[in-house]
């Protein structure tokens, strides 16, 4: 059993406008350990929020994506 208390693999979001699409970020994996510290840093408008949207389950990534979060 991992101690992983957040484990993301191959995370993606796309925006898609009738023909128009717009790639916020692709291919995003990450784990986080029990007792470890992340900080998501970038410009303004360069998908922070969005992602910690996916992550924590208040937004869908997209394709074949999986975020499966085991803390408490």
């Amino acid at each position: 059993m991992s101690n992983w208390v957040l484990d993301a693999k191959n995370i993606s979001k796309v925006y898609r406008s009738g023909p128009q699409q717009v790639t916020v970020w692709q291919a995003i994996s990450l784990q986080v350990a029990a007792g470890e510290t992340l900080a998501i840093v970038g410009a303004s408008g360069s998908g922070k929020t969005t992602l910690l949207n996916v992550l924590g389950g208040l937004d869908r990534g997209c394709g074949q994506c999986g975020c499966i979060v085991t803390g408490k």
